[in-house]
């Protein structure tokens, strides 16, 4: 986590960019925590706010592209062949399968926020073969919502910002899991008055 922190420092922009890629491609990397810390270089004065919410979320939007082409192209074999070298256990795969499953494209808007499921939907995604232009719309529009979350986060936080995680915990998770349950019954919802209309 030091050498990581020492990394972004050192490389600004471009840091946060390339490490927040490999982090949503699977590689042991705390994003919230980094992009947390991304916010306090900003509460420094260190990077500009702009321009550190652009390269978290070009970073991000390359890291779930190429998860997206990996899985239209090989599908389930890589993430069979390589999940154990990323340190993906078989149990966060099947969790994320189903959440997948069971939500589609909404798993791209939200699944940012869940760990252990953001690392798996743009390769499922790419799997199913759901059209490029869906994949964007949602996995794009959630990863600008996620990064612009946590950067301004860790900005609020200032000298606070490693208790990004409680304060995750306390905050912005149970407000992304209300969003679920509105948007589960939504569908629900919306699929039932497809199948009963009133005319």
């Amino acid at each position: 986590m030091h050498s990581l922190l020492l990394y972004v420092t050192r490389y600004s922009y471009l840091g946060i960019s390339v490490a927040l890629g490999l982090g949503i491609l699977g590689l042991p990397i705390p994003d919230e925590t980094l992009m947390a810390y991304t916010g306090f270089l900003i509460f420094q004065g260190k990077i500009d706010y702009s321009y550190a919410i652009l390269a978290s979320f070009l970073g991000t939007s390359c890291g779930i592209t190429i998860g997206y082409l990996l899985g239209r192209t090989f599908e389930m074999v890589v993430m069979e062949k390589y999940s154990d070298k990323i340190h993906l256990d078989s149990e966060h795969v099947k969790n994320a399968e189903d959440f997948y499953n069971r939500y589609g494209k909404f798993a791209l808007f939200i699944g940012y926020f869940i760990p252990g499921v953001r690392h798996f939907t743009a390769i499922f995604a790419g799997a199913s073969l759901m059209p490029y232009r869906i994949f964007a719309l949602f996995a794009y529009t959630g990863g600008f919502l996620w990064t612009i979350t946590f950067v301004s986060f860790g900005y609020v936080l200032g000298q606070k910002w490693h208790q990004i995680y409680m304060y995750s915990h306390r905050y912005i998770i149970p407000i992304v899991l209300t969003f679920i349950i509105f948007l589960i019954i939504g569908v629900y919802l919306k699929t039932k008055n497809k199948q009963n209309p009133l005319s």
